[in-house]
């Protein structure tokens, strides 16, 4: 009902507009939404302490979580788009507010909480705006899942080093939290910069302000200055596409949230620089319906820690690979990606582990095309965490204890406008 009306009176609206303006002026709605239910649980959590290392602490005590149904909405959201030509395509204003579209009623949903922005494009230099945007970073990593949107059956071992890190976060600053070891981002206080594409190559810049810088007394506070920055470089020939992302955080102090064994942000740990590499590669074969997506990643953290004892850097290396083939109106696909225990420092001592801190996944799914804005799918996945890592699926089931294992299958629907 409510479109019966919108739509009528936007037309009206724009009816009374002079033809000259409609023609710089254009608005559009778009969307996405999903429903995906699944039986999911975490299952072998370590309840020996024999593999205690210098990163994580293992409970004797540690529970599972038993298997239960959960529908997840992925990704839906809303979004109204637009721009204004100024100079046609080669200077306009441009415009976009996307909210998240929680059709499972499990979280409300916050005007312009997904990706928004207000900027200028232009065909021959480029596009620049200010708002609340994937980081370039992250851009690569959208586009390795085989549907539109982000599931638990995605790669689930990049973007986050486990220790119970979300595989997706949106935040504007440094949040205090363990978000802020998260390089899957969607940052706030960002200005980007994205080129044009000059024969293949493109490239993508991104810079989050320091808004979150706390006010300090230099006599007794810590005074830090957290700030990202992110970059994609992308070219692309033929079937093939290739992209080299790289991120940094300073100050973010992801360290301090992956271990008790690191100190918070103190007089003792004054600074931090936590940073992301990614090599990520797609080849479609549009004649046989083939795409193969391969990834590669490094994320290393690092406090600038005093104390002796302390946990002071940690790196891991994390690979995936994934096969799609599409026949007609189906398409089926297998992913497998691997996390390696990594290695650490520990100030003052060469008494380190990182032992068993590394974990695996393989995923399987099926979908069928109802139309071309529509899919029913079908998919199973696990994630096979190490006796000390904690990797967890996107949305990450609460309680992931070292060891346990994630498993889920289920059924969805997506459509697109």
């Amino acid at each position: 009902m409510r479109k019966r009306i919108t739509l009528p009176l936007l037309a009206g609206l724009l009816a009374a507009v002079p033809a000259t303006a409609q023609d710089k002026a254009s608005f559009n709605i778009y969307g996405t939404l999903i429903a995906y239910g699944e039986n999911v649980e975490a299952t072998g959590a370590t309840r020996a302490t024999a593999y205690n290392n210098s990163m994580v602490t293992i409970a004797p005590t540690a529970t599972n979580v038993p298997a239960r149904f959960r529908f997840t909405c992925s990704t839906s959201n809303i979004g109204f788009k637009g721009d204004y030509k100024v100079d046609g395509d080669n200077f306009k204003v441009i415009w976009q507010l996307e909210s998240s579209a929680s059709v499972d009623g499990d979280q409300p949903s916050v005007l312009a909480g997904r990706n928004s922005c207000i900027g200028i494009a232009g065909k021959t230099w480029g596009t620049l705006f200010v708002g609340s945007w994937d980081t370039p970073y992250k851009v690569p990593q959208i586009f390795t899942g085989a549907l539109r949107g982000l599931f638990p059956f995605d790669f689930s071992l990049t973007g986050n080093p486990g220790f119970n890190v979300p595989g997706t976060v949106t935040n504007s600053g440094r949040a205090g939290t363990k978000n802020d070891a998260s390089f899957n981002r969607r940052q706030g206080n960002s200005l980007q910069y994205w080129s044009p594409d000059w024969s293949g190559f493109s490239f993508r810049l991104a810079y989050s302000a320091n808004e979150s810088k706390p006010t300090t007394d230099a006599a007794t506070t810590l005074q830090y200055n957290p700030t990202v920055i992110s970059a994609l470089l992308t070219y692309k020939i033929g079937g093939l596409t290739l992209n080299y992302g790289y991120e940094q955080h300073n100050d973010y102090f992801g360290l301090s949230q992956l271990t008790g064994n690191a100190t918070a942000p103190s007089l003792t740990n004054t600074g931090s620089k936590d940073e992301g590499h990614e090599f990520l590669a797609f080849y479609v074969i549009k004649e046989t319906g083939t795409r193969i997506t391969a990834m590669v990643e490094q994320l290393k953290y690092h406090n600038d820690e005093t104390v002796i004892g302390k946990v002071n850097e940690y790196k891991r290396t994390a690979w995936a690979a994934s096969v799609q083939q599409t026949f007609g109106q189906h398409k089926i696909w297998g992913v497998y990606s691997n996390a390696a225990d990594g290695s650490a420092t520990v100030l003052g001592t060469a008494n380190t582990s990182t032992s068993n801190l590394g974990a695996s996944q393989v995923s399987l799914g099926y979908a069928y095309s109802v139309a071309k804005t529509a899919d029913v799918f079908a998919t199973f996945y696990q994630i096979t965490n190490k006796e000390a890592a904690t990797y967890g699926a996107f949305p990450v089931l609460s309680g992931i204890n070292p060891g346990a294992d994630t498993k889920g299958f289920g059924v969805g629907i997506l459509y697109t406008f």
